[in-house]
This record gives C-alpha cells, sequence and structure tokens, in this order.
C-alpha cells in the first residue's frame, strides 16, 4: 500500500511558533506547468538542498512542494539534538564496507557541526543553535563494553578528525560528569543542540528570496518519466514537468520511488518535552545525551535554553514492533508512553531528585529507516536526473546538511561528495537484508 503523510498529525513543541500563513504557503494561485527544478520535501533535507543550489549560483526555476504543511514533517518532530556517531557504529560500519569508509562517516557527521554554526552565522538564522558536548552515558555493562571496544578502534584510526575530541570516564568520574547515579561509563565529545524548525525556515525564507515557488498542502502523488527524458509529477492541484527532480521525502520516498520499496521503511518516533512546574531554575544539564541501556535501546536528551528538556526514545519501554515499524501514521502517539516519561528526570538525574516535574507536549513523529541503516543520497541507477536523499534512519540531523551538496553539486555539474556508502547503487538497490530489527536491538516479532 502506497503511504503518504497523514492529513492530522500531532503538533509538536517545535511547531507552536508557526505561522500559518508561511505554514500554508502558495506562492501562486495555480500550479506552474513546468520548471527547472523541482524538489518534493520542505524538511531538513529540501530546504539544505535548495539552499546549496543557490550557493552554487543556481539561478534558473526552482520550485518546492509539500504535502502538509511547510516543515511539518520529521524535521519538526525530532529532539533538536545535533550530534554525530563517532564511534559506537565503528565495528559494524567496519565489518560492511571496511575500516577506512566507517571513519570516513564519522568525519563526514563530525564535520556537520562546523557547517552547521557556519550557516546559522553566516545567514544570520535565529533558531537556539548551541554548541556543547555530548555525554553518552551507559547503563550496563554490556553497552559499556561495546562502546568501549567501539571507542578505542575508532579514535585509534589514522584517519579519525576527531581522536582528540572525544574523552572516556568510568567509575566515580563518569557519575560525576553524567549525574547519572547508576552509569558505569561515559564518553563525551563536541555536539550541539537546535530549534530545527526555526533552522529549516530559515533556510525556506532565504531560497524564498532567492525565487524558488513553495506549494504547501500539494503532496506528489505519481511520477512518470517522459520520453524526452524529463519527469511529470502529478499532484492534486496538477501536474507539472521537471527537467530535474529532487525526492526530499524520507520516510515517504517509496510512495513515489519504487526501487526504494523495502529499502526505506517508516518508523514512528515518541518525544517529550518536560518542565519544572516550580518557580525556581531548573538543575541545568550542561551536556546534551544518549541513555544507553543497551546496544540498540537508547534514549536522547537535551536541555533547552528556557530550561525545559526534550527527551525522545523509548522503544525498549514498547516492545510491540509493529507499533513502531512500518507505521507512518504521527496523528497519535503510543499507548500509555507518557508513563515512560513520567517523572523522567528525577529517575534519571540525581540533580533532578525531589525538582516537580510534568510533561508540556507530546508528540509523534515518522523517521524513515533503512534495510542497511544508512541513508539513499544520490542519482537514481537508471533515471538520469532523478535525485534522491532520503532514508536517515533517525540519525539525519549529523548527516542530511552535508548529504545536500550532494545533489546540489551534481545538479550544478559537480561531483556527489559523500561517504561512499550512502551513494545510490544498484548494489544497494539489489541488497534484500534488513538490519533495522536486529539494529534496534530487539527480538520481539512484528
Amino acid at each position: 500500500m502506497l503511504q503518504f503523510p497523514v492529513s492530522n498529525p500531532t503538533k509538536s513543541f517545535w511547531q507552536t511558533i508557526e505561522n500559518p500563513a508561511f505554514a500554508n504557503l502558495l506562492s501562486t494561485p495555480t500550479l506552474p506547468s513546468e520548471t527547472d527544478i523541482l524538489i518534493v520535501g520542505s524538511g531538513y533535507a529540501g530546504a539544505s538542498t535548495a539552499y546549496y543550489l543557490y550557493q552554487k549560483g543556481f539561478n534558473g526555476s526552482l520550485i518546492m512542494l509539500e504535502a502538509r504543511t511547510l516543515c511539518s514533517g520529521a524535521s519538526a518532530r525530532n529532539g533538536g539534538h545535533l550530534k554525530p556517531d563517532l564511534y559506537m557504529a565503528h565495528e559494524a560500519f567496519s565489518e560492511r564496507y571496511g575500516e577506512d569508509f566507517a571513519v570516513d562517516i564519522a568525519n563526514f557527521e563530525y564535520n556537520h557541526l562546523a557547517e552547521f554554526k557556519k550557516v546559522v552565522e553566516n545567514e544570520n538564522i535565529d533558531c537556539d543553535f548551541v554548541l556543547t558536548r555530548a555525554c553518552d552515558v551507559h547503563l550496563s555493562k554490556e553497552v559499556s563494553d561495546v562502546a568501549e571496544r567501539n571507542f578505542r578502534r575508532s579514535v585509534n584510526h589514522p584517519n579519525a578528525q576527531y581522536s582528540s575530541d572525544l574523552q572516556i570516564n568510568f567509575g566515580e568520574a563518569s557519575k560525576v560528569i553524567s549525574k547519572v547515579e547508576n552509569t558505569s561509563s561515559c564518553i563525551t565529545y563536541t555536539a550541539g543542540h537546535v530549534w530545527v524548525y526555526k533552522f529549516v525556515a530559515g533556510l525556506l525564507n532565504k531560497c524564498i528570496n532567492k525565487g524558488m515557488k513553495v506549494y504547501a498542502n500539494t503532496p506528489a502523488l505519481d511520477i512518470n518519466k517522459l520520453p524526452d527524458g524529463r519527469y511529470m509529477v502529478k499532484t492534486n492541484k496538477g501536474s507539472i514537468v521537471t527537467k530535474k527532480l529532487v525526492l526530499a521525502t524520507n520516510a515517504y520516498t517509496p510512495a513515489i520511488e519504487s526501487k526504494l520499496k523495502d529499502k526505506i521503511v517508516p518508523f514512528k518516533g515518541v518525544c517529550t518535552r518536560i518542565i519544572s512546574h516550580t518557580n525556581k531554575r531548573t538543575p541545568h544539564l550542561t551536556n546534551t545525551y544518549g541513555i544507553r541501556f543497551a546496544p540498540g535501546q537508547f534514549d536522547y536528551l537535551i536541555n533547552r535554553p528556557d530550561g525545559s528538556v526534550i527527551v525522545g526514545g523509548a522503544t525498549r519501554k514498547v516492545m510491540t514492533l509493529s507499533k513502531f515499524y512500518d507505521n507512518i501514521d504521527d496523528s497519535t502517539t503510543i499507548d500509555d508512553i507518557d508513563n515512560y516519561f513520567d517523572g523522567y528526570m528525577n529517575k534519571m538525574f540525581y540533580t533532578w531528585k525531589g525538582v516537580p516535574e510534568k510533561i508540556s507536549h507530546i508528540w509523534s513523529g515518522i523517521m524513515g529507516f533503512t534495510n542497511d541503516q544508512l541513508p539513499y543520497v544520490g542519482e537514481v541507477p537508471g533515471d538520469m536526473n532523478k535525485f534522491v536523499i532520503a532514508g536517515f534512519h533517525g540519525h539525519g540531523m549529523p548527516r542530511v546538511l552535508l548529504s545536500a551538496k550532494g545533489p546540489a553539486n551534481s545538479i550544478t555539474g559537480g561531483y556527489l561528495e559523500i561517504p561512499e556508502p550512502f551513494k545510490i547503487t544498484e548494489k544497494r538497490l539489489s541488497n534484500t537484508e534488513n538490519l533495522i530489527i536486529s539494529g534496534l536491538g530487539l527480538q520481539s516479532k512484528l
């Protein structure tokens, strides 16, 4: 069954500042009949691709379609956590792609921090961007041992650009640094957090000012390749023909690109905002957090400048995978999930003991998980001038921005400068393995 975004999604905390006029923007009363470039999707990937096209000097016609309101998908529903994975996937990626490529991926994610900071500052985008450190907390000996083993191998590779940035701590030091009493170790390194909706809206406005036309509530329903090599995209507002097509549609990509069926799978996630219902300042956590319970099972957390905390995860709580896996319904959360997050800060951090807390917002979002755990980026084999940037496996924040440079470079005559394993190839498209469930560390059946 084709899976398109539902019409009545939950509203995230990030969307509380949404401007209806911007969210429902139609640049013209009717959809143009043709364009040079068409981007489907107005989230982080679509906005970044458009931004880099203009940075490359593109001056043709550029149109963007969005199925719902602008930036209403995963980019407006995540945890706001800009955190590279510099070690935990090292062994798995080394086994699959070779150790050099594993380090290439980590370097690529690490370099996102500087690129993100540069874009925010150069474009003067007000998005609450904070550069800080991540603290990965390991709550079992098993996950601590796995983390340390991956850490040692990753930082000792001669090509690792991040080796001097990571620090591992054990025993009492790890408890003091993390503020988590029952941790056995923690690893810290540079990371950031951001109001992603504001960042994406900022990029979209920059591109609109440069001439990009935007059509909200205009889903791409079908794509046909014409004899002259152009693409006709059918929407609810008529059809549009484009010379070059970019699908920045993440979890929903298989609905309009059959070659990615079973390669990208919708995966439902849940996020919360926790506040203290007291007039006193809350105990601020300087670090962002990855709280690891077992391999593949973790929560993530950021402490915002307003004192509130954003927490997501909880897959270990809900063991019925059908509630997450291949689920595009972000109109609901998940039954009983609020009980998991109720009192979360008091239970997890000793500095929060006795501080009254409550959930102010809870929402869901749909991620695009992939069969091999890596995004699909680049030109679709056999379909010249059709590009995809999708399938970020719940880890898009430190991968999307520089990945978007890939299609932008290719479209403007350059090279696809992304890690080799990210590229769409015939070999990847013919791969029938599915590492999604095993990667979660769960044995539950769907």
